[in-house]
């Protein structure tokens, strides 16, 4: 998967629907591309690769593991010590839902959303370490999470056959 990634504390806002006063003194924004190979794992709730039936879609869940590449810049007006332009390698762990069609016997067509929890605290160059003074402008103490939502194309490898419950059993 390849995307954009995009940031800004104008867009934040309170219960209220003002701006915090975190993201008014810090005013970054963050843009960049990201780059992911991931593999996952995913429920589907119909059998839609049954030819034979009508249905041919199901809604599913994935859950997995990324490796991803991330190109950022970080601006802030108010503070220039958080202009940052650097590239992150880490891992994420995928997860989400979506709706799939199954085009021919392997080959689908998918739209979903889906979050991954990654293990650094870099995409934004904003991380409360190591800066002096902007410490106090991030979290040490959490990580940072990147959102994607798209239309995909998949692979189906091989198909679980399911045993037919409505046979008579022997016993």
């Amino acid at each position: 998967m390849g995307g954009l990634l995009r940031a800004d504390d104008g867009n934040v806002k309170d219960i209220n629907g003002t701006t915090p006063p975190l993201s008014t003194y810090r005013q970054a924004n963050m843009k960049g591309s990201l780059l992911e190979l991931s593999g996952a794992m995913e429920y589907n709730f119909f059998d839609y690769h049954n030819r034979k039936d009508k249905v041919h879609f199901t809604p599913y869940v994935f859950v997995g593991l990324a490796g991803f590449f991330a190109n950022t810049q970080t601006r802030s007006a108010a503070n220039p010590q958080l202009d940052r332009k650097e590239s992150v390698l880490s891992l994420a762990i995928p997860a989400g839902v979506g709706i799939k069609y199954a085009v021919s016997t392997h080959w689908n067509l998918g739209v979903e959303a889906g979050a991954r929890k990654t293990f650094t605290d870099d995409l934004d160059h904003i991380d409360g370490k190591s800066r002096g003074q902007t410490d106090l402008l991030g979290n040490r103490h959490d990580q940072d999470w990147y959102f994607y939502n798209g239309i995909s194309v998949s692979y189906t490898f091989y198909k679980i056959v399911c045993p037919d419950n409505t046979k008579p059993s022997k016993k």
